[in-house]
């Protein structure tokens, strides 16, 4: 009797079950989901050998991009993404960087920060090669994704020595101040009309074929902030276009930051220069309905969907 009773609750539950259900229906909902690709995102690590100011400990920094690096390479990310500002300071601050990076194995895309410059004005032209490669902006695709690099230190009063490009540069943060915009502070930068025009075509060419869009800066553009590109509003402009923008990802604000606007995610990454000992980068696994931002440390951790 108690194996029919067990029979009989078993059919049950069968005829209860909807048409086509099956133990993989989260796998088919897409809580199981592999990642289509993942990649590692580190933002201001501006390391310098330089006692701490304020809240900024330099040093610190070495061994929080080592844990950083070793935990990508754990994880078999695709790639990594730095974000800016690799160092503070000195030139002979990036030996110490590049050769953590490049004796990790692991394969890193870079945007550079306006503490890249922050060298003496006579080593402005020894700045790395492999760091600051001529134009500064570029763009891949990798499995219908297209991730595209900007380089937000173009219009500037500290990229470069070129007289009459800082008087350019001076001229534009003049007009910002005048127009009330609070982000007209010699530390941010903009990006040339020839550059935004390289945008515009990048973002028609990948609505073209399909893919969907990372766009990565040093600077953030949204939400309104005193760190914004000095031109945030002809990037948002030109993004505004297309629809096929999934996030803007950015640093420079070390306290971070978020918005969404148009349906693309605006993310500010933490700055890893901040505190003693409490690191901050983070891991970006892409699915085909959604980012995850797994964070460690003071980066925060959130599933943004697209």
């Amino acid at each position: 009797m108690k194996f029919l009773t067990v029979f009989i609750l078993m059919a049950i539950q069968l005829m209860d079950k909807p048409a086509g259900e099956s133990s993989e229906k989260t796998a088919v909902s897409g809580q199981y989901q592999k990642p289509v690709l993942s990649f590692g995102i580190i933002a201001d690590v501006q390391y310098a050998d330089a006692e701490p100011a304020g809240t900024r400990y330099y040093r610190s920094s070495v061994d929080k991009l080592k844990e950083a690096v070793t935990s990508f390479g754990k994880d078999s990310v695709d790639f990594v993404i730095t974000l800016g500002d690799l160092i503070d300071k000195e030139l002979k601050s990036y030996d110490t960087v590049i050769d953590i990076l490049e004796s990790s194995g692991l394969k890193f895309y870079h945007v550079t920060g306006n503490h890249d410059y922050s060298v003496d004005r006579s080593q402005k032209n020894r700045l790395p090669d492999v760091y600051f490669k001529k134009p500064g902006y570029y763009s891949f695709s990798i499995s219908s994704f297209r991730f595209v690099f900007l380089n937000g230190n173009e219009i500037s009063t500290y990229s470069t020595r070129n007289r009459k490009k800082i008087r350019n540069a001076e001229a534009i943060l003049d007009s910002i101040k005048k127009n009330g915009g609070q982000n007209a502070v010699e530390w941010n930068g903009g990006i040339s009309m020839k550059q935004l025009d390289w945008l515009d075509k990048q973002m028609e060419d990948a609505t073209s074929k399909n893919e969907k869009v990372f766009i990565l800066c040093h600077f953030p553009v949204y939400p309104d902030n005193v760190h914004n590109l000095l031109n945030y509003k002809d990037v948002l402009q030109v993004i505004g276009k297309y629809k096929n923008t999934i996030a803007w990802f950015s640093g420079h604000n070390h306290a971070g930051n978020y918005g969404s606007l148009n349906s693309t995610h605006f993310v500010t990454f933490k700055g890893m220069v901040e505190t003693v000992n409490q690191n901050s980068f983070a891991r970006v696994d892409v699915y085909r309905n959604k980012i995850s931002i797994e964070g460690s440390g003071r980066e925060k951790s959130q599933v943004l969907a697209y």
